[in-house]
């Protein structure tokens, strides 16, 4: 996925940090047991995030052990072990990656567009396997990548109108989820569609410069075409309008009693998105864009 629903470490207890990565490298196995070693390729903090939201959604119960390391086995980690929350965000994982290559197929000239096709190769099997265990969740994000698609090749399309597919996708995903904790239905959905519309906008500020440059649709992009502004000004456009969203964010997520999880989702959602905010917006020399 886009990676930017990331925690702030620095304002993470030692214990949650650690519950944080038990969830992050359980996720990396489960990728690598479920859709084979090239898999763990995929690992992202958003997925990370989502399963995170299943364990709380869902009160899922979780076991934590500790093991090596699969990236390097002479380091010792905790993780945690199989379970649904896993499953599905390895599942959503498999599945998104796999459109997304078969985008960059048709989004590359011949030499990088022959790459994709030669990487789609490794990852149809996963994709395969995901479909048919969770189909619900391969139907969600084709849904999601045509509705991406038409977006993008419309005219004049607002800023509100190009964040809605991905914050649709979201929302649907989170939805998805068994709510046995009973959480208001309204709630989730609207927590997830400002989520979604918060990682599409703050994935088309970070890109905009380089959309500028290539011609690639961003709505940044098309909303100062005509205008007279500096750089300074779009970083400042492009914070208010995040803002209002974290603002959207914050609204149903502090209605929401989430049992597990509870101070690092926190962390998430008052560290992570301002401080990623701050990172591709205002200190742009120094961000490094993670998965």
């Amino acid at each position: 996925m886009f990676g930017y629903l990331q925690t702030q470490k620095s304002e993470l207890l030692i214990k949650d940090y650690e519950a944080y990565k038990s969830v992050y490298c359980g996720l990396c196995k489960q990728l690598g047991k479920s859709y084979g070693v090239l898999s763990r390729l995929t690992l992202s903090y958003d997925c990370t995030f989502l399963a995170l939201l299943y364990i709380s959604i869902n009160d899922d119960d979780i076991c934590v052990k500790k093991g090596h390391c699969v990236v390097n086995p002479l380091k010792k980690c905790m993780f945690c072990t199989e379970n649904k929350a896993l499953k599905f965000a390895a599942a959503v994982s498999a599945i998104l990656t796999y459109y997304k290559i078969k985008d960059n197929i048709s989004d590359s000239k011949f030499l990088k567009a022959l790459f994709f096709k030669f990487l789609s190769l490794f990852f149809r099997r996963a994709y395969k396997k995901a479909k048919k265990d969770y189909p619900v969740i391969e139907e969600i994000t084709a849904q999601y990548i045509q509705e991406q698609f038409n977006v993008e090749h419309d005219k004049n399309v607002s800023i509100d109108i190009a964040a809605n597919p991905t914050a649709n996708f979201i929302s649907k995903l989170i939805m998805s989820i068994p709510n046995t904790n009973n959480i208001p239905n309204l709630l989730l959905e609207k927590f997830g569609y400002f989520i979604g519309r918060w990682v599409y906008l703050i994935d088309a500020a970070d890109d905009y410069d380089k959309d500028l440059l290539s011609g690639n649709f961003n709505p940044f992009v098309d909303y100062f075409k005509n205008k007279e502004n500096t750089r300074n000004d779009v970083s400042k456009y492009c914070n208010s309008v995040l803002n209002f969203t974290i603002y959207q964010i914050n609204l149903a997520y502090n209605l929401i009693d989430f049992k597990q999880f509870k101070r690092i989702l926190d962390n998430i959602i008052n560290y992570g998105l301002p401080d990623m905010q701050r990172k591709c917006l205002f200190y742009k020399p120094f961000n490094k864009k993670k998965k």
